[in-house]
């Protein structure tokens, strides 16, 4: 055991035990998958209290079976433990994978996702060697009831969608194509939106986009039935406005016809990404994506240099209006994927993150490979707290809702097996696990026996613990960091230089694969 001593130079302060404590917390995951890769992008809650997810899976084993060949599209539903009821995959000898889902009122599924087979569970492919949106519609067990591809002979790639108000469905991605099922490409890449009947029958469909590349990454219903159409553009004409250069937001609202009411761009000179959107019930929108432009055009408060990704959320008016924007990250890279309203008026974001200070904290590795970020900000932006979850491997999330007030579930893949990841089959899995949170900072113990006094402290703060070199951090109780050594050597160290003020804080020791962490204040 070693013991360290810390001289601190502190102004006399009274400790003030109502201060806020750590909430973060990961109650509840489950990993999913085989031996082989698998992704989960969504999970929605069921009728019955649990959950199903869609992705796609390159196994036979494990919690999969009966691959078709190659990768796979996934569907599995869970009970409220996260234990698998069902899991089934679809597809032919070709490439699947599935993006969306929406329960029907049946019990059943219909799932949205993209083929490039032509046989097996698939029919009415529209070329060779493309790919076609993928529709299918499953019974509440899981059990294929017909599937529907749309498309030409360009790729095709579906990935959202939702249902109308009318019973009929929106499903949205991006078109290569001109012919077959797909009229009025611009370029090279539209946005491509269908609207579908019950059983599949195509109703219509709209190309938005200009001469350049599109690309649809999400789609949201809007309360006046229509639809908001959210990804990225390079173009500068057709359909597109207020292109800055680069690649920009683009997010386009169409109405319940599928006829263009605005299609604007946001962003700056670098490269921007929306993959989220909310329509909220005033008419106005919350997008969520990236941006790596520092600090022109319409980004202001980019963390990192230029080239680097801070998540971007911005609010718009009913007509898409820039009202307001927040850049959230650190000086790596911080990209954005899932967005949801949460109960109290605020939002719930997550993606990935590579940083290791501005907002972020907690990062698990020194490496390469990103965690998963889970940010809770208020309605106006404003970052309330933070977590970085996921292991030594890459981890990154794609979706998010809350599923009761201050629970949210996130959905996720994982190479870790480490830090927050208890288990995984091999190579990737679909992780999907629930995190609460609240401003402040949390205690843990990894194992590392570590102990601090006298707590509270005046002046000296012995440290024991029982590891070699760590690195060391100190937060406070808001959770941002005012100190760090990431070079620990076990040594008595004078940081008079360090002025912390009133309040908790957390000392957290990390030797790269694990950490401890416990609460001090100071008194005097």
């Amino acid at each position: 055991m070693k013991t360290l001593t810390f001289t601190f130079s502190l102004m006399l302060v009274l400790f003030l035990a109502s201060l806020a404590n750590a909430q973060t917390t990961l109650p509840w995951q489950k990993t999913y998958g085989g031996s082989a890769h698998e992704y989960v992008y969504k999970t929605i809650p069921t009728a019955d209290g649990g959950f199903a997810f869609v992705g796609y899976s390159e196994s036979s084993d494990g919690d999969v079976s009966s691959n078709h060949g190659g990768e796979d599209l996934w569907v599995a539903k869970t009970n409220a433990s996260g234990i698998i009821q069902w899991s089934f995959l679809y597809g032919g000898t070709a490439n699947e994978q599935g993006f969306d889902l929406v329960q029907t009122t049946d019990g059943g599924y219909m799932v949205a996702g993209w083929t490039e087979s032509s046989d097996g569970n698939v029919t009415g492919h529209h070329g060779t060697g493309n790919s076609d949106y993928w529709v299918l519609k499953l019974t509440s067990a899981g059990a294929l009831s017909w599937n529907k591809c749309f498309g030409g002979l360009g790729d095709d790639d579906g990935n959202a969608i939702v249902k109308t108000q009318d019973g009929n469905f929106y499903v949205s991605g991006t078109t290569y194509s001109n012919d077959g099922d797909v009229s009025g490409l611009h370029g090279n890449g539209d946005f491509w939106v269908i609207n579908i009947g019950p059983t599949g029958s195509l109703l219509q469909q709209k190309c938005v986009g200009g001469t350049n590349y599109e690309e649809a990454i999400n789609m949201a219903l809007t309360p006046d039935n229509g639809c908001v159409i959210v990804g990225r553009t390079q173009s500068s004409d057709g359909d597109v406005v207020y292109y800055h250069g680069g690649a920009d937001m683009l997010i386009a609202k169409l109405t319940s016809s599928l006829s263009m009411e605005w299609a604007y761009c946001y962003g700056g000179t670098e490269t921007e990404e929306c993959n989220s959107i909310v329509a909220l019930t005033d008419g106005s929108y919350t997008a969520l994506g990236y941006t790596s432009t520092h600090n022109n055009g319409d980004v202001t408060g980019h963390h990192g240099a230029q080239g680097s990704d801070d998540f971007w959320l911005i609010h718009l008016t009913a007509t898409g209006t820039l009202s307001w924007e927040k850049c959230l990250g650190g000086s790596g890279d911080d990209q954005a994927n899932g967005l949801a309203a949460t109960l109290d008026g605020g939002y719930i974001l997550t993606g990935l993150t590579n940083s290791t200070d501005g907002d972020v904290t907690g990062f698990h590795t020194a490496m390469f490979d990103p965690d998963v970020w889970v940010a809770k900000v208020n309605s106006a932006g404003t970052l309330q707290w933070q977590r970085c979850c996921g292991g030594s491997g890459q981890d990154e999330a794609f979706n998010v809702f809350e599923q009761s007030s201050g629970v949210f579930v996130v959905t996720a893949f994982t190479y870790s097996t480490d830090f927050d990841v208890t288990s995984n089959h091999g190579d990737a899995d679909g992780w999907i696990f629930k995190v609460t949170g609240a401003a402040g900072i949390e205690e843990y113990d990894a194992g590392m026996l570590l102990k601090l006094y006298p707590n509270p402290t005046s002046s000296l703060l012995n440290i024991e613990h029982a590891q070699g070199k760590l690195s060391l951090q100190i937060l406070n109780s808001s959770g941002q960091l005012v100190y760090e050594n990431n070079h620990f050597d076990a040594a008595r160290i004078d940081i008079n230089e360090i002025h912390l003020s009133n309040g908790q804080y957390l000392l957290k020791l990390s030797d790269g694969k694990h950490y401890s962490a416990k609460k001090f204040s100071v008194c005097r």
